[in-house]
Parts: structure tokens; sequence; C-alpha cells
């Protein structure tokens, strides 16, 4: 895909991976929504991204990504104020983490509706949208535990992302007859993880298991190579992005999607 004039909306675009992602694609010279929950740093993106724009059009909208009839008014709204969306970024995030025994159903709840649902919703909002133009291209960004767990204190949130991997799988099956391209994007051993809203629970040495050295304080700065991983995969139209460290041990998990993917019918030409 061509980025340049292309359309693209990102959820919790207004910190961490999400606003990396959205001045990524500036660069690119695509038009831009961002949307996340938190006012003021919409504002802090909006300013940012305006002084680094030279091409394409900037759109901020506040969204709750656990209410359904919100995130589709925010599709709505994109819409109504771009007149299509070719990419969907699904970057909103919490992080839940700690000893399983601590974790109650109220804070699986919490992330669940967030990092899960918070994507599905998303996707069903604009996939009808983007089946019916026959071209797009949807990423749902999961950690590197939701493909391989990382271990006791991360069980729930590494199950949520699971899930997502699980959803955007069958999602990018679905879709490629109608044109559409779903992908997975996976941050890597690596790579950061929410910071902003979290919940420990039990293990008192969490908290400075939760930031990388040196992160900014809106943690989306020093992602380059996330950058460069999602202009990779819009550019090419990739299933799977990963950090290429990380590509021999989860390649081959993503063999069948691939072949699979190979054999489903390319969509008619009207």
């Amino acid at each position: 895909m061509e980025l340049l004039g292309k359309v693209a909306l990102i959820t919790g675009g207004a910190s961490g991976i999400g606003r990396a992602f959205a001045r990524a694609l500036a660069r690119e010279g695509a038009d831009v929504v961002v949307a996340d929950l938190d006012v003021k740093r919409l504002e802090q993106a909006r300013a940012e991204l305006a002084e680094m724009y030279t091409r394409g059009r900037l759109a901020t909208l506040r969204v709750d990504v656990r209410k359904d009839d919100l995130v589709r008014a925010m599709a709505a709204d994109a819409l109504a104020e771009m007149g299509h969306v070719d990419v969907l970024v699904n970057a909103a995030g919490v992080l839940l983490a700690g000893e399983l025994e601590h974790v109650s159903s109220r804070d699986w709840t919490w992330m669940l509706q967030t990092n899960l649902l918070g994507s599905v919703r998303a996707c069903t909002a604009l996939a009808d949208h983007m089946a019916e133009r026959g071209s797009g291209q949807i990423v749902n960004v999961v950690s590197f535990g939701g493909l391989v767990p990382r271990g006791a204190d991360s069980i729930a949130y590494d199950t949520g992302e699971a899930a997502i991997a699980a959803f955007t799988q069958g999602l990018a099956l679905a879709l490629k007859p109608k044109g559409v391209t779903a992908t997975l994007l996976c941050t890597g051993s690596q790579g950061p993880r929410p910071g902003q809203n979290t919940r420990l629970r039990g293990a008192p040495g969490l908290r400075g298991w939760l930031h990388r050295s040196g992160a900014s304080i809106d943690g989306s700065q020093d992602l380059e190579e996330l950058e460069r991983l999602l202009i990779d995969a819009l550019r090419n139209g990739r299933s799977l992005a990963l950090p290429e460290r990380d590509q021999p041990a989860l390649k081959a998990r993503w063999k069948e999607l691939e072949a699979e993917l190979a054999r489903r019918p390319e969509p008619a030409i009207t």
C-alpha cells in the first residue's frame, strides 16, 4: 500500500506505541486520525503532529474503546471528517500483571474490555466499510507474550493478548477474499509494555518491570524499530509483523496461516 494520501485511524494514538505510529504515518504523508480517551494527551499529540505536518490532514477524536456506541461514533466521525478509512491501527491497551491468585474477575474484565474487545469493536465498526471499498488494512498490536507466554506474573495480560492474536488470524482469513488485509503486529521480546494504565496485583517488584529504561514520559520515544515494522507491514500487506530477532521463534507458528491465505480467493475486480 502506498501511504501518501491514505487515511489512517489509530486507537490509543495519543501516547505510547500508538503515538509513535501516528508520527510514522504522518511522515509518510498519510492523513491521520488519532483516537484516544485521554483529552490532555490528545491535545499534546495534535500539537506535535501539527508541527510536523506538511502534506496530510489531521484529526483527533476522544473515544472510550470499552463502549460499543462510542466506538461506532468514532468510526462515523472519522468517515465524516476524512471521507473514508484505509488503515485501522488498534494500539489502545492497558496492562494487568501480578500473581494469578491476586487477580480478580473485575481486573480481568477491565483489561479485556480495552485490549481484546476494544480491538474487536474497532474492527467491527470499520471492516464492512473497507470490504465495501474492496481495500484496506487492519493492524492489531500485541505483546510478545501473546504469542509466547512470558511467565507467572503476566498470565492475565498474555492471555488477553493471545486472544487478540487468534482474533486477528480469523479476521485475516475472513477478510482476504474481500480485499482487506488483517495484520498482527507483535512488539517483540524486547518491546515496550503499556505503562500509563496499569493494575499490579500481588508481587511487590512489578513496578520496575513495566518500563523500558530511558522511556519518555508519554512512552512514544525510541520506538523507531516498531515504526519501521508498521510501515513495512502496510507497504507489503503482511499478515504478521514482528522484529527480526524474534522471527525464527515465531514464524513457524504462522506458516499455516500464510499457506491458507495463499489459497483464499482474490477479491473479484469490479
